[in-house]
């Protein structure tokens, strides 16, 4: 691997693997300064697979990486040989064998019927090739790695299918209340204290405390930030000539939707910033940008609908005024308060565990720790939160 390309790479990728030659060496007295270590692979699709094998494992670590402030991204970003990784595994393959419908288009096809069969027939010559399929029969729907077995290019096309298929899997799972990924990192471009903490419970013995904070956070992008944003890669020449703004091709509530899209870490994939929400925690892959969404070129058009985009996400989610939900709904909401349960967690469990299972929405029954840094003064909280429909039914339990 080049030098130029290693340097990107482990930019990229804050995993572990491969020991950093320039870390300081790890103190056995103390560990005050240990090796930061990365996993560093090529775009290869294959190499995502051995990447997968080395998350998996560094993930059974669990509580040594999770719960430390200095941790990086979670490794279940790589960890393939998940329950949705075999899902989407297996939503490959039979779509290839014709069996069901395929959720994406693969890259390098367009929506025409011809190009998808044209991959399809390659692709399912290259799974024969391997073993993984024999007379149409799917024989291996659970282990991925004979498809490393394969040419770069057929490779390379499978696993970028593979991976979103996987996205779609795993976000299907996060709209239906039921991802358990971990410590959630609450991010925006405001994150402020509304009030002072409320102390809801001392424990006898210890003395120590549950503490209830709420926070105010903005997660909104204005027009004149999404356009500098824009200037800035297109005058360090980092932009594409798919990168720019885009307007839904479908109205939902009415309206037609807009974002901004530029290249991402990957190729054929693309970071998403949204005038209400902010960046997007998944990149998009271009096929998928371009089959929902339309490039605009009318900077009047796109500043007049990003600008009532944003205002109008300040007051109501995107389901419009007439949400069953009213206030309590957050989606696609702009300003959000959020509450957390910090301190002394373990002796309310269960009534924060009852109080969840009272909400309307699956994703709210949950239990779900989450991270946040406020932006004035960069003081850190990790504790349980908790909807603001439950706060009454919590504070009730006590």
């Amino acid at each position: 691997m080049a030098k130029g390309e290693a340097s990107s790479a482990g930019g990229r990728l804050a995993a572990a693997g491969a020991p950093d030659p320039d870390a300081t060496a790890l103190d056995p007295a103390g560990t005050e300064a240990c090796r930061s270590p990365r996993l560093l692979f090529t775009n290869l699709g294959g190499e995502k697979r051995f990447a997968s094998i080395v998350a998996k494992r560094l993930e059974s670590l669990g509580a040594l990486t999770q719960g430390d402030r200095r941790a990086g991204p979670s490794l279940s970003a790589f960890n393939y040989d998940s329950t949705y990784g075999k899902k989407a595994l297996t939503m490959m393959y039979r779509g290839i064998l014709e069996q069901d419908g395929l959720p994406i288009v693969p890259l390098g096809c367009t929506e025409n019927q011809a190009s998808l069969q044209e991959f399809i027939t390659k692709a399912k010559a290259a799974l024969v090739s391997v073993g993984i399929i024999r007379d149409a029969i799917m024989c291996d729907g659970k282990n991925g790695g004979k498809l490393t077995g394969l040419a770069p290019d057929i490779q390379n096309r499978l696993f970028d299918l593979f991976t979103s298929i996987l996205d779609i899997v795993i976000q299907n799972a996060r709209n239906e209340g039921q991802l358990d990924s971990g410590i959630i990192d609450i991010k925006a471009k405001s994150v402020k204290m509304k009030e002072s903490p409320k102390t809801v419970h001392v424990d006898s013995l210890s003395g120590a405390s549950t503490v209830l904070f709420t926070f105010t956070v903005d997660r909104g992008v204005t027009w004149e930030s999404a356009n500098a944003i824009l200037e800035e890669r297109q005058k360090d020449g980092a932009g594409s000539s798919d990168g720019g703004f885009y307007e839904s091709r479908r109205e939902w509530m009415g309206q037609r939707h807009f974002l901004l899209a530029f290249e991402g870490s990957t190729k054929g994939m693309y970071r998403v910033i949204r005038p209400a929400v902010g960046e997007a925690s998944r990149e998009m892959p271009l096929v998928e940008l371009k089959s929902k969404y339309r490039k605009v070129s009318s900077i009047d058009k796109i500043g007049n609908g990003w600008q009532e985009e944003y205002d109008a996400s300040s007051k109501q989610c995107m389901h419009g005024p007439k949400c069953k939900l009213g206030s309590y709904c957050t989606v696609g909401r702009r300003l959000q308060e959020i509450n957390i349960l910090g301190g002394l967690i373990l002796p309310v469990w269960g009534i924060v565990e009852k109080a969840l299972a009272k909400q309307v929405r699956q994703i709210h029954k949950r239990i779900r720790v989450v991270r946040l840094e406020t932006t004035s003064d960069n003081q850190r909280i990790v504790g349980l939160m908790i909807p603001n429909a439950a706060v009454e039914s919590v504070l009730e339990g006590y």
